[in-house]
């Protein structure tokens, strides 16, 4: 990783000004990165703007700087010579447009094990269990100085996408790096306060009705379950309310893996796919929908509808 890091380094201090934008449906790790990277980067006198398509999630509200993000490439955008990708697979997850990327050098920053390296400068770590450690590894070997501010970003990041240290995402690392976030002023109270304690009624309702929907393989080890547009609009609940199903499915007794299929605006359905399995890699099974993500964490996105059929649900 050292000449990862070191080339994105040279890369970073050559440009006046930097985009920086993480994936669509944002979550802790892509915004908490993204605010950290930029943080940095407007430490060395450069020009930086952050960008997401969309809103970050309203737990995350208690981040520093989450209303520096912008939706959609403007006047910056377009004079900025590098684009950085926070926590993008790949180029699509973005969710903007392939034409504003044309003639910008694209500096990747990312974890996803289905990360094909698609940048002209990549830092990759498919061990990593967050792109907030690589980030963390990186500032500390450059001597970047770190607040408490940057610190509670990166750590949010690592506390989510291990899901507070319990899926096989935690190693030792994960844990040595989140030990030295908290000594460098990481507010833990309100990572834990925002990221578990959030669940509101209509949240509940909503989970209320993928749990009656349950459904168990016992010979597979497979648990599936499914949320409509209708269960959304009668528990009057909003698409972050959904986040946590699959992972809660995961902790269930003989699941060997999990999914969640979620319709959303527009005539999609997102499929969310989990395991605890050492020997399944859910990322496979994801790209084989035209989705990524990591080996024990994974999604995808198809066009349709659910429709519950005399063998189970089908997407039409």
């Amino acid at each position: 990783m050292q000449e990862s890091f070191n080339q994105l380094k040279r890369e970073v201090e050559k440009y006046e000004s930097i985009a920086i934008v993480c994936h669509k449906r944002p979550d802790a790790d892509a915004i908490g990165s993204s605010l950290a990277f930029g943080a940095y980067v407007a430490s060395l006198g450069k020009q930086v703007q952050l960008y997401c398509i969309d809103e970050a999630p309203e737990y995350l509200s208690f981040l520093g700087g989450i209303e520096l993000f912008k939706k959609e490439p403007d006047e910056f955008w377009k004079n900025a010579r590098a684009i950085c990708l926070i926590d993008c697979g790949d180029l699509s997850m973005s969710g903007i447009d392939f034409e504003n990327f044309k003639d910008k050098d694209l500096l990747v920053i990312d974890h996803h094990a289905s990360n094909s390296g698609y940048g002209d400068v990549n830092v990759i770590d498919k061990n990593a269990s967050a792109t907030a450690e690589i980030l963390y590894q990186y500032f500390n070997l450059i001597g970047f100085d770190m607040d408490k501010n940057c610190a509670t970003n990166l750590l949010c990041g690592i506390y989510t996408d291990t899901d507070a240290f319990t899926n096989l995402g935690t190693t030792p690392n994960s844990l040595s790096v989140s030990s030295k976030l908290l000594a460098n002023g990481a507010n833990f109270k309100d990572i834990t306060a925002y990221t578990l304690r959030n669940k509101s009624i209509s949240s509940l309702k909503l989970w209320g009705r993928a749990l009656e929907r349950l459904r168990f393989d016992d010979k597979k080890g497979i648990a599936t379950t499914i949320i409509t547009q209708e269960d959304f609009k009668e528990c009057n609940a909003v698409g972050d309310d959904a986040e946590g199903v699959a992972n809660l499915l995961n902790h269930l007794s003989g699941v060997k893996m999990a999914m969640v299929l979620r319709e959303l605006d527009g005539g999609q359905v997102k499929g969310s796919l989990r395991t605890t399995s050492e020997l399944i890699d859910v990322s496979e099974v994801a790209k084989l929908m035209g989705g990524g993500g990591h080996k024990k964490a994974a999604g995808f996105t198809v066009q349709g509808r659910i429709k519950q059929t005399d063998t189970g649900w089908e997407v039409i």
